[in-house]
């Protein structure tokens, strides 16, 4: 075959930085991958939950008293109608008169008399004894109002204007009687603190009335004043007068403005045409210049000199001297009356423009007039104006202080009521009842926290264990923590039942096997590369011994092989020779012999019997130092022979981690592939060996993830299955895979 059919990949420097050597692993990952370890601590931490529970209700249970109360609208007296309904949507107003009842019932003012009824200072299963005080308080002897205010809460009821007192302790019968004491203390005080405060305010509001009263009757003898001495009756009509005199003259200015202004544009017309003398005569003017007592003369000479002048003409003849001199006579007499026209006309125009004049300037003159009685009749209206303005707003300032002064009135009124009739703001809803059960401790809650408890540390401990294994075992490690290229997977030759024979050669020998197919996959995707320089040779090596680079080459040369490419696989594994053990064929003259010229390309290639394809190439020899081979002067040499005569060349290399002969022959051929057992190296040694090749100018080609096992769930596991169940032409309700092989779970 040509150069041209060789697989185009091109060999682009590996110019990037070295990947990160660590990361977090993903929390779903950690989930699935350590599902049995949370499982059990979730389980661990319901245990000790429902052991605590059992010991907090035999030991030290809690029973919890509330008493309710409600808070009434902050107008309420006697008058109302109804205290309204206690499940009301509580306002602001109400939101904050509960938060001060709060701070109210956990002051000294409530807790100092609470403590001194009979409820805490006497035993209730002891009666007569008066020296045996209360449980509660025979456990809080140093300050008892500090820890009654930590024991007692106080809290709004949601969506209505309620709040409860409640307090906790290990007796019911005793915590009822407590709570109830507080609230009657608590009741007590508050109605008291009310009735100080109604007695202020009543005080406030009595000042504040006689105030407004003394302010209402000056205001109304300021009123009175004024409406008499301004006439406001006859203000107001004068005012109805002088407002359609205002708008008459408004009126006749603008007519007056427009008239003006009209009668300038005229006079100015009037003006340039009789400069320019191209102002056309009117024809009263007409009439008048033809009716000139000295331009009718003259014409009247004018017709007798040419009725003579045709009489001469027809008796003496038109060359007669009589009739020649008629005819100088009348052209002289034409010539006069022109003049004399021309004249009149001058005057005329001129008597036109200071017609136009007068008008103009008589026009002007009532528009002067005009303005000036409409601004003293506006300054009239204004006055009058702001008089009736005044007296309006007068007017309205009275009216607010009265109104204010009904509402003072009222208040006052209210007041009296409230104070008369001995009522608070709070009432009691609902009386402390006997706890029937503990409020502590709850088993839900218990397990509840539980669960919570155990399902944090388990994940938390399986986050933590998958963190510090830093080995390589998923594709998402390669990809996403060391951001390598990744080719493909392949799995474990125990996960595959459809594998026969020898796994380096699978590709021929099972190609319906699970490992063919990842194999085929992986061929695919270095065809599959952008197209560029041919690659011509390709170094297959592990990052550790065992790793599996032999199979990946050997299965690598097949497949390629299969495609009608001629391939020759070459072993440069000076240290552990594989491939003799799969193709006995092989020479025992390898590479080794050619470099040093003790044999020829012939002797050391030989072909596969099964695939013509296929050429193999040992190691040879001679192996003694193994590492100067891709240094030798020669190497370039045979290399190059190699890819003249083969499409695509397979180096199987040693183990990048150990020695160092795979990573110098990394920079001398086309492209390498790097092959990672799954769960044996590390992310920090992945690293340091993709940087050793970062820094020969290698071109990885990509990783190959081998012996990925199908253990737990996740992505390999239902590969493994949907390729069994699809080989086998069944659905996933009836997996073809047999029993004693199926993956664990499964």
């Amino acid at each position: 075959m040509s150069q041209t059919t060789a697989l185009a990949i091109p060999p682009a420097p590996m110019d990037f930085a070295p990947p990160p050597t660590s990361s977090t692993p993903k929390i779903g990952y950690v989930l699935k991958r350590h599902r049995w370890l949370i499982a059990i601590g979730t389980a661990l931490g319901l245990v000790i939950s429902f052991g605590l529970f059992l010991a907090f209700h035999r030991y030290d249970p809690r029973y919890t008293a509330k008493e309710y109360f409600q808070v009434l609208p902050s107008n309420n007296s006697p008058l109302a109608q109804a205290f309204g309904s206690a499940n009301a949507i509580v306002n602001a107003e109400v939101t904050q008169f509960i938060n001060r009842q709060a701070v109210l019932i956990h002051s000294p003012a409530v807790l100092d008399p609470a403590i001194q009824t009979s409820a805490f200072q006497q035993n209730y299963r002891y009666p007569n004894n008066l020296t045996m005080k209360s449980d509660w308080l025979e456990s809080h002897p140093i300050n008892p109002v500090q820890d009654l205010e930590k024991d007692v809460s106080v809290a709004p009821i949601r969506r209505s204007a309620l709040f409860v007192i409640s307090m906790s302790w290990h007796d019911p019968n005793e915590v009822q009687k407590l709570v109830q004491a507080i609230g009657s203390v608590y009741l007590q005080v508050l109605q008291n603190q009310e009735k100080q405060a109604l007695s202020e305010q009543a005080q406030l509001i009595s000042r504040a009335q006689q105030k407004v009263q003394a302010q209402v009757t000056a205001m109304q003898q300021e009123v009175e004043t004024y409406r008499v001495a301004h006439d406001i009756p006859g203000l107001v009509d004068q005012h109805s007068v002088q407002a359609e005199t205002l708008a008459a003259l408004n009126a006749l200015l603008i007519r007056s403005e427009i008239a003006a202004s009209q009668l300038k544009q005229d006079y100015e017309g009037i003006r340039d045409e009789v400069k320019n003398n191209t102002l056309k005569l009117s024809p009263q003017m007409e009439q008048t210049i033809d009716a000139d007592p000295k331009l009718s003369a003259l014409q009247s000479s004018l017709l007798n000199l040419k009725q003579q002048y045709q009489v001469s003409k027809m008796t003496l003849g038109p060359n007669n001297r009589s009739t020649v001199v008629l005819q100088i006579q009348i052209a002289t007499m034409e010539g006069q009356i022109q003049r004399v026209k021309r004249k009149l006309q001058v005057h005329a125009r001129l008597q036109m423009l200071e017609h136009a004049k007068a008008a103009m300037l008589d026009a002007q003159a009532t528009e002067v007039d005009t303005r000036r009685r409409r601004d003293v009749e506006q300054r009239l209206v204004g006055d009058l104006d702001a008089a009736v303005a005044k007296y309006e707003n007068m007017l309205q300032t009275l009216h607010n202080q009265q109104k204010l002064l009904d509402t003072l009135t009222q208040k006052a009124t209210i007041m009296n009521l409230r104070r008369s009739a001995d009522a608070s703001r709070v009432r009691l809803f609902e009386v402390a009842a006997l706890p029937d059960k503990p409020s502590f401790p709850i088993l839900p809650h218990f397990l509840i926290v539980g669960l919570v408890i155990g399902v944090a540390l388990s994940v938390g401990l399986a986050y933590l264990v998958e963190f510090t294994n830093t080995r390589v075992r998923t594709p998402r490690d390669i990809t996403a923590l060391l951001h390598m290229p990744m080719l493909g997977f392949v799995p474990d030759h125990a996960d595959d039942t459809l594998l026969s024979g020898n796994p380096m050669t699978s590709v021929r020998t099972s190609p319906a096997s699970m490992t063919a197919e990842a194999f085929r996959q992986i061929r695919g995707r270095l065809a599959a590369v952008s197209p560029g320089q041919p690659l011509r040779s390709i170094l297959v090596a592990s990052f550790s011994p065992g790793g599996g680079a032999s199979t990946v080459a050997s299965n690598l040369a097949n497949g390629m092989a299969l495609s009608d490419l001629r391939v020759l696989l070459v072993e440069v594994n000076f240290y552990r020779p594989i491939l003799k053990t799969v193709y006995p064929n092989l020479s025992a003259l390898g590479l080794t012999d050619l470099l040093n010229k003790q044999a020829t390309m012939e002797q050391v290639i030989v072909a596969h019997p099964d695939l013509p394809n296929l050429h193999l190439m040992g190691a040879g020899s001679n192996v003694k130092v193994p590492r100067e081979l891709s240094e030798h002067r020669g190497f370039h040499e045979v290399l190059t022979d190699l890819e003249s005569r083969y499409d695509v060349v397979i180096f199987d290399g040693a183990p990048l981690t150990f020695v160092s002969d795979s990573v110098n022959l990394a920079s001398r051929v086309d492209g390498v592939i790097a092959v990672l057992r799954a769960g044996v190296v590390t992310r920090g040694t992945v690293a340091r060996i993709h940087d050793q090749l970062r820094q020969v100018n290698a071109n990885l080609l990509g990783i190959v993830l081998n012996a990925a096992q199908a253990w737990g769930s996740g992505y390999f596991r239902q590969n493994y299955r949907t390729f069994f169940e699809y080989a086998a032409g069944q659905t996933a309700a009836t997996p073809a895979v047999p029993a004693e092989k199926r993956l664990p779970g499964a």
